[in-house]
């Protein structure tokens, strides 16, 4: 009996890692996306300018990449560290002609009206030209692209969230080619050039 179960656990434990190569949820995310990307929903989006947008899919195509990060506002850590980053990628990705741009999306729609968002643009120093503070339009609709993506979202029970953090590389035809740590703004904006080229 225990035989067997050591065997079950062995066996869970080898379709969970990929078959012991990642040890976290979150190594097998990326790995998978890398082997094959995936494809994420259109989404109307609303900026911190007030602006609606979709930023992908619809038919568009992929001559535009979107470095996106997940995020909700009033976050102290995470999301804030991203908004460094990103202000640091604001001024490199200028040369770029607008092909890359930078979308913060709040996963906290409901709190993150156009105030919140245009606050957090202004703190982090977003130049809407190049990098958009939004949230979706749609409960159902941000569901949907965070199971796509991978993201996953839980309510800490004290007003937060705790989520994974990571930049996303997404090109114009909804494609989802890369996800990288939040202290890998450059390889980020180099995998967007190589599907860009």
């Amino acid at each position: 009996m225990l035989l067997g179960l050591g065997c079950a656990a062995l066996a869970a434990v080898w379709l969970t890692t990929g078959g012991g190569r990642f040890w976290t949820s979150e190594a097998l995310r990326r790995a998978r996306i890398e082997a094959a990307p995936a494809t994420l929903s259109s989404l109307d989006l609303r900026s911190s300018t007030g602006r609606v947008l979709r930023p992908w899919g619809g038919g568009q195509a992929p001559a535009r990449a979107f470095l996106v990060t997940f995020i909700y506002t009033s976050c102290p850590t995470l999301c804030s560290t991203a908004g460094d980053g990103f202000a640091r990628l604001q001024r490199e990705i200028e040369a770029e002609g607008g092909a890359i741009r930078l979308l913060s999306l709040s996963f906290d729609p409901r709190r993150d009206d156009s105030l919140a968002l245009r606050t957090y643009a202004e703190h982090h120093g977003a130049d809407s030209s190049r990098w958009l503070v939004t949230a979706p339009t749609s409960e159902a609709a941000l569901q949907t692209l965070l199971g796509e993506a991978g993201v996953v979202v839980i309510d800490d029970g004290r007003g937060g969230y705790a989520h994974n953090s990571a930049i996303h590389v997404v090109l114009g035809d909804g494609r989802l080619v890369g996800v990288f740590d939040l202290a890998q703004g450059e390889e980020a904006l180099e995998c967007a050039r190589r599907w860009l080229s």
